[in-house]
């Protein structure tokens, strides 16, 4: 039901000759043209990178499929990385971007986002096999990057396991690279950061370390889009919202952060879906 409402509210702004007053750029020439150009990241696991068959795959890759085949639209899917999405999308050289883009205030100035499709949450990489739960870091030298919040949040964490010397055990690394080392070399317990980030250093030697979470904290991930377009806006989560309801986000999330991928990471939270 609520794939069909989406289709008919967007065969009814093709007819109203008053749309111009609320839709966009954007939704104009993706209506226009038929065919909607979203970014998507190459080079970071598992969200979106070529396999060793050279193929586009990854999350957000499978997200971006189902998003355009959901508002029928034709797709033409565009590299885009964590420092180029926000020009090209500026620019109008895509349409929108998935690319593990947090939503936070300091971008709304720029961009408008969807409702939330990834919650990515702090926790903590290990060495397989070496610990469990946070429990058993107890005692152990935990990394963060200095400055960062996960400074204060790992030093919370080893006080929760009753850990005397919690803050002489929060180990802080000028770097991500530079706590990844330590812990490939074994030098600390474990290394707090949020999922999304560890998940893709776990990446680079498969089966060698696991996550632990770190707390219920939540951050949302959201498609950026451009600002001042709600026809646009509306059209996006409309089509996200009736992903979550027929099971398509689930089983793309299942694939690849279920308990059988190879980067497990539980959903905190599920895609909000509206009322009719």
């Amino acid at each position: 039901m609520n794939r069909r409402i989406g289709i008919v509210f967007f065969l009814i702004v093709l007819l109203i000759p008053h749309s111009n007053a609320w839709s966009g750029a954007t939704f104009d020439r993706v209506v226009g043209s038929n065919t909607v150009r979203l970014g998507a990241p190459y080079n970071i696991i598992p969200h979106g990178f070529l396999n060793s068959s050279g193929e586009w795959a990854g999350f957000e890759v499978d997200l971006a499929a189902e998003l355009a085949r959901h508002m029928n639209l034709k797709l033409d899917l565009v590299k885009v990385n964590e420092k180029t999405w926000r020009s090209m999308l500026s620019k109008g050289q895509i349409d929108a971007a998935l690319c593990r883009i947090v939503h936070r205030r300091s971008l709304e100035n720029e961009f408008d986002f969807s409702v939330p499709y990834f919650f990515d949450s702090p926790q903590v990489l290990v060495l397989k096999g070496s610990s469990k739960a946070v429990s058993d870091l107890k005692g152990q030298k935990i990394a963060a990057v200095q400055g960062s919040i996960f400074e204060k949040t790992a030093m919370s964490l080893l006080r929760q396991t009753g850990d005397d010397a919690a803050q002489k055990n929060v180990v802080s690394y000028p770097d991500r690279p530079a706590c990844f080392m330590a812990l490939g070399k074994d030098k600390i317990g474990g290394w707090l950061d949020s999922g999304m980030t560890l998940m893709e250093y776990s990446a680079k030697s498969p089966g060698r370390f696991e996550l632990i979470p770190a707390g219920d904290s939540v951050e949302v991930v959201a498609i950026a889009l451009p600002s001042n377009d709600s026809a646009w806006r509306d059209l996006v989560n409309f089509a996200l919202q009736d992903m979550a309801a027929d099971g398509t986000w689930k089983r793309i999330y299942d694939k690849w952060f279920g308990p059988d991928a190879p980067h497990p990471l539980p959903a905190k939270r599920t895609i909000e879906i509206w009322p009719e």
